[in-house]
Order: structure tokens, then sequence, then C-alpha cells
């Protein structure tokens, strides 16, 4: 009897052993896939932002530069200076909405 009560310890023991085994490599792969998903978050930022911010840029600068000056009977100075002015507003709204909508990173 003590024989076979040895034996079931032993087979108890053994099976503590490969539960605890399984259990670690299972956490294992928890981690491990928490660890991918938060690779990929990180590596899915959209920065094409930049590219339109520095667009907007350059038509602000290109506006901000612009000879407004042309051969024509009637003078239109004022009203052309009116315009850019409006366009170069326009462009600095735009702009700042899109520095603000990159800084959010919810809005992704």
């Amino acid at each position: 009897m003590d024989k076979i009560k040895n034996q079931l310890a032993g087979v108890a023991a053994l099976l503590g052993v490969i539960a605890a085994i399984g259990g670690g490599f299972i956490k294992y792969g928890e981690v491990m896939t928490k660890l991918e998903v938060l690779e990929g978050a990180s590596k899915g930022i959209d920065m094409s932002f930049l590219a339109e911010i520095k667009v907007l840029e350059e038509k602000v600068n290109k506006l901000e530069n612009a000879d407004s000056t042309h051969e024509h009977p009637v003078d239109h100075n004022h009203t052309i200076s009116l315009v850019n002015k409006k366009e170069i507003e326009l462009l600095k709204v735009q702009l700042e909405e899109v520095k603000a909508a990159a800084s959010n990173p919810l809005a992704n």
C-alpha cells in the first residue's frame, strides 16, 4: 500500500510540475501578444500630416511674397491684396487645424 501511495504522490507531483510549466508558457504567450500589439500600435502612427503642413507653409510663403501688380487700366491692387490677405488667413487656420489634429492621439 505504501508503494502505491508513493507512486501516486510522485504522479501528482509530476502533474503539478507539468501544470506549472504549462501555466508559465501560457503567461509568456500572453505577455508576448501584448508586446506585439504595443509594437504594432507604435508603428501605426500616421505622419502624413507633415507633408500637408509643408505644402500649406509653402503656399503661405508664396502668397506672402507674391507680386500682385499687373498692367491694367483699372486699379485692382487693393482688391488683390485683400484677397491674398484672406487666403493667407485661411491657410494659417488650416495649418493650425492640421497641427491640432496631429497632436491629438485619439484622432486616428
